[in-house]
């Protein structure tokens, strides 16, 4: 039986989720960061845009997406840098728990934290630019690429948590990586910011993409996170 299917590593996964969720609830940094953040970029670009609305509304999914990744990479350097300061990742890794485990835990609470952040941003993009943000397969797209996004951010974060320069290096390695996300992610929510809601024909290929990339980064994950928490 493969050690993924067994009841005591889903076991695992959970505790180290469960981990993390009490963590921020005694120290609300990464949620705190990761919102303090978002509404200070969205009532800039709001202030900036505002004497030509047709534009910001325009850009306002484009705009959506920067702001879910600069945000949810703020929150993935927050959140194992945490670890880091507390050496609770070092005791995670002495403890008899599969790496693999440790990266599917970490990547459940940041996809939470992230979730919850989105929550808050639909919100405002619905009060600030007027579009239909509410709509369900919009917040199922939301939800998709938030998950692609942090299952290839923790194996990067993991790479360069114990660098000098992990700051620099984070985005600048992850960003580049989470284009082929990004791209139709954006058209696919873009595709239904219109009165006329679109057909799946006109969105299943941005969305299968989607998919495939969330599908990529966690079997890439699963493969690799043990040699890169152990170099």
């Amino acid at each position: 039986m493969n050690t993924e299917s067994s009841p005591a590593f889903w076991r695992a996964v959970w505790t180290i989720t469960w981990k993390d969720l009490q963590i921020e609830r005694h120290t609300r940094q990464t949620i705190s960061i990761m919102v303090m953040f978002s509404l200070v970029t969205v009532i800039m670009f709001n202030f900036a845009l505002e004497t030509n609305l047709g534009a910001a509304r325009d850009v306002a999914t484009g705009l959506l997406w920067a702001t879910i990744l600069l945000a949810g990479t703020l929150g993935l350097n927050r959140s194992l840098s945490i670890e880091r300061e507390n050496q609770t990742f070092d005791a995670l890794l002495i403890a008899p728990v599969e790496r693999n485990a440790i990266y599917l835990g970490k990547v459940f609470s940041v996809t939470l934290f992230a979730l919850l952040l989105e929550a808050v941003l639909v919100v405002m993009f619905i009060v600030f630019f007027n579009k239909p943000f509410w709509r369900p397969p919009v917040l199922i797209i939301l939800a998709l690429g938030t998950f692609g996004y942090v299952a290839a951010g923790v194996l990067i974060t993991s790479m360069t948590i114990q660098a000098r320069s992990r700051e620099v290096l984070l985005p600048v390695l992850l960003l580049p990586l989470s284009l082929p996300l990004v791209l139709p992610a954006s058209m696919a929510v873009a595709a239904f910011m219109f009165p006329q809601v679109p057909e799946w024909g006109e969105v299943q290929s941005a969305v299968y993409l989607v998919l495939a990339y969330d599908l990529l980064m966690v079997a890439v994950g699963l493969l690799t996170y043990h040699y890169v928490v152990e170099s």
